[in-house]
């Protein structure tokens, strides 16, 4: 087995003393440290070199904690950096005491620091803080690459089919639309866009023939199809960061009135993200070619799907504000992302 190297640490913190002694008992750990003393010239080092640990301190000289955090935590280029945050014991904060009760900034914060490290720890505590720092940042890079390799599976699935092409990037616009309407917070957005991509990921296990049929579907065919909800969900349980997309890649066929798969849930028994991902969805299929039809046109789409919802079929508060905040200028928006529907 190959051992871990040792993390590149960066701290940024006005007390030299603390510095010092912390650069001497993560250097004595095999770390490579540097050290600033401002937040403008951290900025500027993460710039030149991505760390793997930022320790920043409480009360920097030319900026508030939070905002440094947050820089770190949003930055495209830093987001498997992981933050210890520096604090005084004692200290007297409303938001450090809500990261210490785990709910900083609401339960689902992405720009709260990752650990929070009293000045006052021996140096055998500092090393070993560190270490869990650097071991939540390799956990992030596995979640990273292994969603990356689940996204290419779903995308594959994808090029079996090419008058399917585009519906996972398609999809991730209207979803993202549709939920930001609804009021999803980040987090719930998140987990639409992946979703958008990792629905259908149960489909690697059906073979391609099936899948690339042009001549109606037989009921075992259509049985086979079906299953891609129960595999997908299967597929993606062992990551645990994926926990929260499973409810929609099992429901996201479900109807309101019970006649969905695979579990036939009703109303309510659906989850809310999975009624929400539903819309979207099932508006782009009717959109693409079928091997019982032709694309339908977008009036020809909303026709069909309102019958369905007087049918009972999807939620009508979720199905109105997509008609009427999602699919307006639609086109333009999927045209300029190069994500139309194929022609046929």
């Amino acid at each position: 087995m190959q051992a871990q190297r040792p993390g590149d640490i960066l701290i940024v913190d006005a007390d030299e003393a603390f510095m010092k002694a912390a650069t001497s008992a993560l250097a004595y750990n095999g770390h490579m440290v540097m050290t600033c003393q401002s937040g403008a010239e951290a900025r500027r080092q993460l710039e030149r070199m991505p760390y793997d640990v930022v320790l920043a301190g409480w009360n920097l000289p030319d900026e508030d904690a939070r905002a440094f955090c947050s820089h770190v935590k949003t930055s495209p280029d830093l987001t498997q950096v992981t933050v210890g945050l520096l604090v005084d014991p004692g200290a007297n904060d409303a938001w450090v005491a809500r990261i210490y009760a785990g709910s900083a900034e609401g339960e689902n914060n992405q720009t709260a620091p990752d650990e929070l490290i009293l000045r006052s720890v021996s140096a055998d505590e500092l090393a070993a803080r560190v270490q869990s720092l650097l071991q939540t940042r390799r956990y992030r890079m596995e979640i990273n690459n292994a969603l990356e390799v689940l996204t290419a599976m779903a995308e594959g699935v994808e090029e079996q089919d090419r008058r399917a092409r585009g519906h996972c990037k398609r999809l991730s616009i209207m979803t993202i639309e549709l939920g930001s309407i609804l009021g999803c917070d980040e987090w719930q957005l998140t987990v639409l866009e992946r979703a958008s991509y990792l629905h259908d990921v149960g489909k690697v296990a059906i073979p391609g023939a099936i899948i690339s049929k042009t001549e109606t579907l037989t009921p075992r065919e259509m049985e086979i199809i079906q299953s891609h909800c129960i595999l997908g969900e299967r597929l993606c349980l062992p990551m645990a960061a994926l926990r929260p997309v499973l409810p929609i890649i099992r429901h996201h066929h479900e109807r309101a009135n019970g006649t969905g798969y695979p579990d036939g849930l009703q109303g309510d028994e659906i989850p809310v993200l999975a009624q929400v991902f539903s819309i979207p969805d099932i508006y782009d299929a009717l959109r693409m070619w079928r091997p019982y039809r032709r694309p339908m046109s977008e009036p020809q789409a909303i026709q069909l799907m309102r019958q369905e919802v007087a049918q009972g079929f999807w939620n009508t508060h979720i199905f109105e504000a997509f008609i009427e905040n999602v699919l307006p200028n639609l086109e333009e928006r999927l045209d300029s992302a190069h994500a139309l529907w194929p022609a046929n």
